[in-house]
């Protein structure tokens, strides 16, 4: 997958440092990492088809009704869900959560001071074309709930660069929890919204389908090509009907995501008991479950496709 190992819930590492045994609460936060990546990966893989997806559903309203196609208005940004700047700052925030991640997991599991400088440097690139992404786009709402965030992150690369390690950790902690939550709740809300339009789109596209069948049929002379060619698009529109259940995945995945970040934090701030470690591992456990039908979800949703 090309998307880099996810998320700030790392940050929550070095508040354990004080644990007597601070491998225990090790394991269950890679396993986290590995299913927060399959779910950032279906995130993205939705925004990245959420404007083609819409151009196609068009083209197919313009057969259905018989209708001359000009490019300049099937490239018209009406008929897009997310404009370029809305869709960039999307995907860019959702790259500087992964590389804030891994420069926290390097600090936590690391004292090599190249390591840690390398990790911040990519992280600030990262965070100076999100302030880019930020001024261009014209989401006031998403605007608001990412710019604390890349706020954060910048004050950790910075104190992480001046080898104030433990600073910039305790830093990327006390501030993360309220800008991680807006974030997963708006990624939430935005694939809600492309599930619901991948839905509309697919039920006009099934009954398309269906007509141009029935339409053929009712000709003095069928073409039995045409007819055969009907009959696969029908298939295909059923097959993708059958699967579109699987998108609801990435939300439930999105939850239980938030709910891992919650218990992390929690279990930061406790005592570290075996009982506040063993509600981690549940809720961590419950993740990856959950990430891994995900994983699966996309694995027939591409076959289908193909």
């Amino acid at each position: 997958m090309n998307i880099r190992k996810p998320f700030l819930l790392f940050a929550l590492v070095p508040f354990l440092s004080g644990c007597p045994n601070p491998a225990s609460y090790q394991e269950p936060i890679t396993r986290f990492q590995q299913a927060s990546t399959i779910v950032i990966e279906g995130a993205r893989s939705e925004y990245g088809l959420a404007n083609s997806a819409e151009r196609n559903a068009e083209i197919d309203r313009l057969v259905a009704a018989k209708s001359r196609i000009d490019l300049s208005k099937l490239n018209d940004p009406a008929i897009r869900l997310l404009g370029p700047d809305d869709l960039n700052v999307r995907l860019v925030t959702l790259d500087t959560l992964a590389k804030h991640g891994q420069l926290l997991l390097i600090l936590a599991s690391s004292d090599a001071p190249t390591r840690a400088k390398d990790a911040a440097n990519s992280l600030d690139d990262a965070i100076v074309g999100l302030s880019s992404s930020l001024g261009k786009t014209p989401s006031d709402k998403f605007k608001s709930s990412v710019e604390g965030f890349a706020t954060i992150a910048g004050e950790a690369a910075t104190l992480a660069l001046d080898a104030k390690i433990s600073e910039a950790l305790d830093k990327a902690i006390a501030a993360s929890d309220k800008s991680v939550t807006k974030i997963l709740t708006l990624i939430k809300d935005d694939l809600g919204y492309l599930y619901e339009r991948s839905r509309s789109n697919l039920s006009a596209a099934r009954k398309y389908a269906v007509d141009a069948y029935n339409l053929e049929l009712d000709k003095q002379v069928i073409n039995v090509d045409t007819l055969k060619k009907s009959a696969s698009e029908i298939k295909k529109t059923e097959d993708a009907w059958d699967t579109l259940p699987l998108l609801l995945g990435a939300g439930p995945g999105l939850d239980a995501m938030a709910e891992v970040h919650q218990k992390l934090v929690q279990y930061a701030k406790s005592s570290k008991s075996p009982q506040d470690l063993a509600e981690l591992v549940e809720a961590t456990d419950a993740f990856v479950t959950r990430a891994k039908i995900i994983a699966d979800a996309i694995k027939t949703i591409k076959e289908t496709k193909e």
